[in-house]
């Protein structure tokens, strides 16, 4: 398994999205009682993001670069680090090279050690170890650190002292579709693509 780097960095106008959607998929189990009416979800914890994109059309020599990375993903063999294309920066204040206070597996918050007055909002994601993280609800530093809540519950233990990544925080991602270059006259369609973040 090798990474493939998503070549929006040395071709933006081809490889920048037009569209982007994310969505957190959890594991659940619903247990529905067939006299009473009642039901049980049990939550298991193993969040992971689902994201879809599409890029715009594009003439034919640009259509190989494309071709070449679809190709070199090999299906879902090979992987690819994404970050969310809509909201690459956090839309609150934190700033600088916060790092992670210990955390256990399966916490739904994090405390991070910031500037007091720094904030983040709704919506916001940050990078932890590999982990795509985006933030459940606004909060504001105090006595330099940062209760962070949680949308996406933690898959494994983050150690003290561990950076977070602010600008462009990525997780790899698994291609969960099969995109096909079409080439029609003189310039090739636009192609979607669905990917699933690599749970590790």
């Amino acid at each position: 398994m090798s990474l493939i780097t998503y070549p929006i960095a040395t071709a933006p106008r081809i490889f920048r999205p037009r569209s982007f959607s994310a969505m957190l998929q959890t594991t659940q189990r619903v247990h529905a009682s067939p006299f009473g009416g009642s039901e049980q979800v049990v939550d298991l914890l193993n969040d992971r993001w689902m994201f879809s994109l599409e890029i715009a059309p594009r003439n034919h020599i640009e259509a190989a670069q494309v071709e070449a990375f679809v190709a070199a993903l090999r299906g879902s063999v090979n992987t690819t680090a994404l970050y969310h294309f809509a909201r690459p920066v956090p839309r609150g204040t934190l700033s600088g090279s916060p790092t992670a206070q210990a955390t256990a597996q399966g916490a739904a918050s994090m405390v991070l050690n910031a500037t007091t007055g720094q904030t983040l909002l709704a919506g916001d994601l940050i990078g932890v170890d590999g982990l795509l993280l985006q933030v459940a609800a606004d909060c504001t530093a105090a006595s330099s650190a940062i209760t962070v809540p949680l949308v996406n519950r933690l898959r494994r233990s983050i150690t003290s002292g561990a950076a977070v990544t602010l600008t462009q925080p990525t997780a790899e991602f698994r291609l969960a579709s099969a995109p096909r270059v079409q080439y029609v006259s003189a310039y090739s369609e636009a192609l979607a693509f669905d990917f699933a973040e690599v749970v590790a």
